[in-house]
């Protein structure tokens, strides 16, 4: 087999399948006008099938093999080598180096491995619509081009299918590295945080703070307020400390990071923190029972210790309620 001066690809890349094809050709006793009549193809498929220089195409190649009645073994043996002969012809093996699959760490080793599966079997055509219903166009041209994975580990299994890996125990080792790369891909450090927000809540009667809360926390109390005449201030406690530490908790899972020691919100109230100082309460709540929960909300920067200290003023004493006028009789 020669090779062209041009580019190192061999000239008759389909040498060996040519006389493979002659040869049963030549045992069914069928000259190659006989053969393209009882194959329905043209002669000329015939002569370029035996030519070595192109591959027949899967029906051309069907046909034929179906005329001379070859058996399974001369099948599956003129398919290997009009796989092998695409492979050569379209020489990129050379520059794929992929490792085994029990050895592929990073996203490039699966890349370069799913690649050398496809020129080995030959560039198999990804255009089949079984193939497109679950595997995209446009997925299937960035995984042969090495230029990213299969979305899912189904589209992996179709690659794999069509790349001639059909065997689930063949495609474990590929499918086992997907999952490990997807995983290193899906870990990344908890991005830097400058400032946060923390907000507490204390049962304590305290001082209730103006400045820049005021049209904010005046909001906050009337809803709350409407809340406290339906539900015990132990309850809304609870169910303010539980929603922070499912807000917290997310985030800190979003960004793989751990929830954090006390109850933290991000930047939620930066817009306001940075226009005005701190200030001592945000929120004083009284309910029908008549306790008092005290709401605070504290800025730091990246504290590690615990969290501020509270000021000492207690709050005033809430007016008491009207009794309801009494209706007549």
């Amino acid at each position: 087999m020669t090779r062209s001066a041009a580019d190192g690809a061999p000239q008759r890349p389909y040498a060996h399948l040519a006389e493979h094809l002659a040869e049963l050709r030549r045992a069914a006793r069928l000259p190659q006008r006989t053969l393209a009549e009882a194959a329905n193809i043209s002669r000329g498929a015939v002569q370029r099938a035996e030519s070595g220089t192109a591959a027949p195409t899967e029906a051309v190649l069907d046909a034929y093999l179906h005329a001379c009645r070859a058996g399974e073994a001369d099948r599956a043996r003129a398919r290997l080598l009009r796989t092998r002969g695409r492979t050569a012809q379209r020489d990129k093996l050379h520059e794929l180096k992929a490792p085994a699959p029990e050895f592929i760490t990073t996203k490039r080793d699966l890349a370069l491995a799913l690649a050398e599966l496809y020129e080995r079997a030959g560039a198999p055509s990804l255009n089949d619509a079984r193939v497109r219903k679950l595997l995209p166009r446009t997925t299937a041209w960035r995984i042969v081009n090495r230029k990213g994975l299969p979305a899912s580990a189904e589209q992996l299994i179709t690659f794999l299918s069509a790349c001639g890996i059909s065997r689930p125990a063949a495609q474990r080792p590929y499918i086992d590295a997907y999952h490990h790369v997807i995983t290193q891909r899906g870990t990344r450090p908890a991005p830097p945080r400058t400032q946060r927000i923390d907000g507490r809540i204390y049962r304590t009667p305290l001082a209730y703070s103006g400045g820049i809360y005021t049209e904010m926390s005046s909001e906050l109390a009337a809803t709350t307020a409407d809340l406290a005449r339906l539900f015990p201030a132990r309850v809304l406690e609870e169910a303010f400390t539980t929603t922070l530490q499912h807000h917290a908790g997310r985030d800190a899972h979003r960004n793989g990071a751990t929830p954090p020691r006390w109850i933290t919100t991000s930047h939620n109230l930066d817009r306001l923190t940075a226009r005005a100082p701190d200030h001592a309460d945000d929120l004083v709540v009284r309910s029908s029972d008549g306790s008092t929960a005290r709401y605070q909300v504290k800025l730091h920067l990246r504290r590690l210790g615990p969290p501020p200290a509270l000021s000492g003023v207690r709050a005033p004493t809430p007016p008491p309620r009207p009794a309801p006028a009494s209706r007549a009789s």
